[in-house]
């Protein structure tokens, strides 16, 4: 009897043990699902209420480095795994080409939130700041397309068949999700504007905020069911939102909702960076360090392989502009091309002062002690046209997009849902989770000293940037005119009242 009452004892023991790890893995992780429905809307609605006009300048750019570049990036490091894996680097750990280009996918998608806050307090050049914060928006809803077809066929590894099939997958999704999505967000914004133009609740705060709050949610949701990209769809419909529902909000409201949606996003991305913290504590015994290592290295190597061939590139089809090299002579005010106002036959040392090696990089030379101009040392920056100087992306810039490639919450969303066929999803979770520290913490907190390093310019105010260094307008002529003409009146309240009063302020700003 003794001996049936100790085994009993152990046994229930035993049962403590295991209710105890199950408890302790419930307590520190929730279900995968609430991070793409509860806390991801937030956070990617949050940027598309925050993104400004420079955005749309520099979409061109912004949209390469988000679709082709994740792409590159995604097969990059899947390539670079398998080829790490071929040739036994990584010792009995072996997961197939599928597994490799979903795990590619998830962690291509960037995440710089402690970059893009010190490039905020440092008042960095805000053209790297928009393309760094624009690519990094887009990206996630690509890396999550990317995902979701690499996903399908891990369990389908038969052949070389199958990567083809899902890039074929993935093409069509892709053209779904841009085009479906983009239009359902922006008919959201519109929607919810003509809702408060119709209704006035300006004098029902609580309610006005509320209805703003459900109404922005509301295209995900539909996203969602339609089987579009709800991603897609609510980056979108926070900038319709920004565009056309706040002017019809009072300005107690703008003040909170603005307050309100920085709060949800900021409690969102803590929560994500918090269960993923603890999460660590609940997957011990499932670190691969040589395979994190190598997939780290991987990582950065794919995100040179993203950034520099596509800055080539853009910068090469700015030099086609024109059918040739754009004489500084021929521009408006040649002079503030390189910030001094020359004087006739003053030397052109004399007038730059330190600016002068700079203006001898753009092409500018000395004759007999005169301003001129030599066609045959002219870099590739003097070539480009004049209006479309701003758009230059520069080589300290691209160092720059480089090294702000972190990781984060998305990633880690993503391979909480790793399709565990074969039995890997607890080493790519962990090798995810160590990606995303080790760039947060290393790479975030290192922002200040490349911003030094890489000599961008910091305190750069903004509305100067536009005035001094815009030659064009951000968006086409023909664009903005539809929208003043078609779109404003009908879904902003007292939209002409208002435009009439702006353009008189400006007329008595000129005079």
């Amino acid at each position: 009897l003794a001996e049936v009452a100790n085994d009993d004892a152990n046994d229930d023991a035993n049962d403590d043990d295991v209710y105890t790890r199950e408890d302790l893995g419930a307590l520190l992780s929730f279900n995968p699902d609430i991070f793409f429905i509860a806390l991801l809307p937030p956070i990617i609605f949050n940027s598309g209420l925050r993104i400004g006009a420079l955005f749309f300048r520099h979409f061109t750019p912004i949209a390469m480095f988000a679709i082709v570049g994740t792409t590159i990036s995604a097969l990059s490091v899947a390539f670079v795994l398998k080829l790490v894996l071929h040739l036994g680097l990584c010792n009995s750990f072996q997961p197939t080409l599928t597994e490799l280009l979903t795990f590619g996918a998830l962690i291509s998608s960037t995440d710089p939130v402690s970059t893009l806050a010190v490039f905020q307090a440092k008042k960095v050049d805000p053209q790297l700041f928009y393309l760094v914060f624009g690519e990094s928006v887009l990206n996630d809803a690509l890396a999550i397309v990317l995902f979701e077809s690499f996903s399908k066929f891990v369990a389908k590894e038969k052949n070389a068949n199958t990567v083809a099939h899902g890039l074929v997958d993935f093409a069509i999704d892709l053209f779904l999700n841009s085009v479906g999505s983009l239009f359902l967000g922006c008919l959201g914004g519109l929607f919810a504007a003509l809702i408060f133009k119709q209704i006035d609740m300006r004098q029902s705060r609580l309610v006005e905020i509320s209805l703003y709050l459900l109404l922005m949610y509301i295209p995900f949701l539909l996203a969602e069911i339609m089987h579009l990209s709800g991603i897609v769809t609510i980056l979108f419909t926070g900038i319709a939102a920004n565009r056309y529902v706040v002017p019809n909000l009072s300005s107690i409201t703008k003040v909170n909702a603005d307050m309100l949606f920085r709060l949800l996003s900021h409690l969102a991305e803590t929560s994500i960076f918090l269960e993923l913290g603890l999460s660590v504590f609940g997957l011990i015994g499932h670190w691969n360090w040589t395979f994190i290592m190598w997939s780290l290295l991987a990582c950065l190597v794919s995100r040179a392989m993203n950034v520099f061939p596509l800055v080539f590139i853009f910068n090469q089809c700015l030099l086609r502009d024109n059918d040739g090299v754009d004489d500084i002579s021929s521009s408006p005010d040649p002079a503030h091309v390189y910030g001094a106002k020359l004087t006739g036959s003053m030397d052109l040392a004399e007038e730059l002062g330190p600016s002068y090696n700079q203006a001898v990089d753009y092409g500018m030379m000395l004759k007999d002690g005169h301003q001129s101009f030599d066609q045959s040392v002219a870099s590739e920056v003097t070539a480009t046209p004049y209006h479309r100087k701003d758009l230059k992306i520069r080589r300290n810039t691209a160092n720059m997009m480089w090294f702000s490639g972190l990781r984060g919450s998305v990633g880690y969303a993503c391979v909480r849902t790793f399709p565990d066929t074969l039995g890997h999803q607890k080493e790519f979770t962990m090798t995810t989770m160590a990606i995303v520290l080790i760039t947060v913490f290393f790479l975030g907190g290192t922002t200040e000293g490349a911003l030094a390093f890489f000599k961008i310019n910091i305190g750069v105010d903004e509305d100067t940037y536009m005035k001094q260094s815009l030659r064009e307008p951000v968006i086409s002529n023909a664009i903005l005119n539809f929208e003043r003409k078609f779109i404003k009146p009908v879904v902003i309240r007292d939209y002409h009242l208002m435009h009439g009063i702006r353009n008189q302020a400006e007329n008595d700003r000129v005079s």
